[in-house]
């Protein structure tokens, strides 16, 4: 039996597994909540699933690609009515072409409301609070993937989950948001699961985001990563939001650099129309070398996009996107700048907790072109 014939059977184990979790909490959902055993407080348990049925078809290898783009069993609740808990456990891509899927743990926190919408404080692994398009949900995307610019800072460790502790909070009625927190690097640590270079982040990191609502105001009680990218008709909203991130002693190989971020963004809608952009740049800049000087390494991206609901469940979206990643060894390998077009369509069956994506996105590379268009089409359960 192969490495890959184990991985798939093992997966396999674990999706029965967490199916029978699952299948066992519905008793907890109906009498989600219990005394402990002491009889001194209440504890709630609420689950959750998220599921994302994917097909795909790209001009690389030309395959017909049907498979699980993203699996979540998640639990969350409260506990002693002073604090509440989140936790997430994901097994992605199985059954896509040349993926070996596993099972992680992509949230587990621990949230403490100090102050009523003032301070809030959070500990685990979490989404920390750099980027829009990072903060928004999976499951509540305009498109079914984030953007190029979001993936390649992913890879440096500065967007999506790390653990860490953070501090958020929404004053003026939810007028404005603000979150702040120090994270370990763990995406850079671990990206790609590199085994030919060290790859290591000694400080910690430092992130600050701030957002505000000008028009309808944010859920005061919410949470800093609640945004979506489509309100389905409802609402007026217009959010502009600005984020830094610095992490010091970064080390790749015998290299090692100092890393800041930075990136503002905008969200409208109107009804049924949308309109969202964001623009984020980072650099690298080296204080020891194994090779001689290097010069600092800088890259930046955006996106914009837009949709109109033409019926009351159906909307149409168009983005446009770049990432120009400047002197990073990937620039040889992406062919240089990145310019994508995707036009899509959703169909919302029952808001963004049962739909319908499809997407076919345009892909251009200023340097080196490549035949790698994408058709996609997804449908998603999410609660």
């Amino acid at each position: 039996m192969t490495d890959l014939d184990k991985q798939k059977k093992n997966t396999i184990r674990l999706l029965l597994m967490a199916l029978v979790c699952l299948l066992a909490a519905g008793p907890v959902w109906t009498q989600s909540q219990h005394v402990t055993p002491d009889g001194k407080g209440n504890i709630t348990f609420i689950p959750g699933v998220r599921m994302q049925v994917r097909y795909e078809y790209n001009d690389i290898d030309k395959n017909n690609d049907f498979y699980i783009k993203r699996m979540r069993w998640k639990g969350k609740g409260n506990i002693f009515d002073v604090a509440s808990y989140n936790f997430e456990i994901k097994i992605d891509n199985t059954g896509k072409f040349n993926q070996a899927p596993r099972a992680l743990l992509e949230h587990a926190w621990f949230t403490f409301p100090v102050v009523e919408e003032l301070l809030t404080f959070r500990v685990g692994i979490e989404d920390d609070v750099f980027s829009r398009n990072a903060l928004t949900s999976d499951s509540k995307l305009l498109f079914m993937d984030r953007s190029q610019i979001k993936e390649a800072l992913t890879a440096l460790g500065v967007t999506d989950n790390t653990i860490g502790a953070l501090i958020y909070g929404r004053p003026f009625g939810g007028r404005l948001t603000y979150s702040a927190g120090i994270f370990d690097n763990l995406g850079f640590n671990n990206a790609g699961n590199q085994t030919v270079l060290a790859r290591k982040s000694q400080g910690a990191m430092t992130v600050a985001r701030v957002a505000a609502d000008l028009l309808d105001p944010a859920n005061p009680t919410g949470s800093y990563d609640d945004y979506r990218s489509s309100y389905i008709g409802e609402g007026k909203h217009l959010t502009i939001g600005a984020n830094v991130a610095n992490v010091v002693k970064t080390e790749l190989g015998d290299d090692v650099f100092n890393l800041f971020c930075w990136g503002i963004d905008a969200f409208f809608n109107y009804g049924p129309f949308s309109i969202e952009g964001e623009y984020d740049a980072y650099r690298e800049h080296f204080t020891q070398t194994g090779n001689g000087p290097l010069p600092d390494i800088m890259g930046d991206g955006f996106y914009l996009q837009t949709a109109y609901l033409v019926l009351p469940k159906l909307e149409l979206a168009l983005r446009y996107q770049e990432l120009d990643q400047d002197h990073d060894l990937a620039h040889e390998i992406t062919g240089g700048k990145m310019m994508w077009t995707s036009v899509g369509a959703n169909y919302y069956i029952r808001g963004h907790t049962f739909k319908v994506q499809a997407e076919y996105t345009f892909k251009r590379e200023a340097d080196n072109e490549i035949d790698n268009d994408i058709l996609q089409v997804q449908l998603q359960l999410a609660f």
